[in-house]
């Protein structure tokens, strides 16, 4: 954690997670306020690193508990990031999450590209919830704007979210100035069942967290559990 650094409310551990391939990566970690209370795992965006994420997801820990993971290759984690590295890395913070707070409800919360390794992840593993902010449809559809050295890898989101059967909470910005409303619209279609979204009338991509972090929570308790 860089030094000198005060946060508005408590201050999260330091955590690392280790990878299939043998990657250790960095996180930060609120607990959650009880025993077996529920924990968002957060997935940051293409221009994000574990600092930068841990102080736009901050708000959440105050309704809850708040793991924030990293990706390889982003900061000064090792290793070189694509689509199956990303996955893997969620993987690891998924079990690093199951391992601090084994009693609690896990919710998945992916911002931008975040959304691909928390909806690939709730496609394949049993998880409470995942919550959305900013998904595209698949990186294709918005680069350069998010992930040009990404490419070729795809991020399908279509694929994952028609595979996921928790509850998924879509938050969009109508304004969205990189990824247009409609692949949300686009998202929401291929899960009518599961998925509800919810339309942000105020500001663009990069919503404030403190104004989202109480609605995601009282949608979480609305959650079927």
């Amino acid at each position: 954690m860089p030094s000198n650094i005060s946060w508005s409310g408590r201050a999260p551990q330091e955590v690392t997670a280790t990878t299939d391939d043998g990657l250790t990566l960095r996180g930060y970690y609120w607990p959650p306020h009880t025993e077996g209370g529920d924990l968002i795992l957060f997935f940051h965006g293409q221009s994000g690193n574990r600092y930068r994420a841990a102080r736009m997801a901050a708000p959440l820990a105050a309704g809850g508990g708040l793991l924030v993971a990293s990706y390889r290759g982003y900061g000064d984690n090792p290793g070189t990031p694509d689509a199956a590295g990303l996955y893997a890395d969620a993987r690891a913070f998924l079990s690093l999450a199951r391992t601090l707070a084994p009693k609690s409800r896990l919710y998945l919360f992916g911002f931008s590209l975040g959304a691909a390794p928390a909806l690939r992840t709730a496609a394949d593993e049993e998880v409470a919830g995942v919550i959305t902010l900013g998904a595209f449809t698949a990186l294709e559809d918005v680069a350069p704007a998010i992930g040009r050295h990404l490419l070729p890898d795809r991020f399908d989101n279509r694929a994952s979210i028609a595979r996921v059967t928790e509850p998924i909470l879509l938050l969009h910005a109508i304004a969205d100035e990189v990824v247009p409303f409609a692949q949300a619209e686009e998202l929401r279609a291929l899960a009518p069942q599961r998925a509800r979204l919810l339309r942000l009338e105020g500001g663009g991509h990069r919503a404030d967290m403190e104004f989202l972090a109480p609605i995601v929570w009282d949608n979480i308790r609305q959650m079927p559990r």
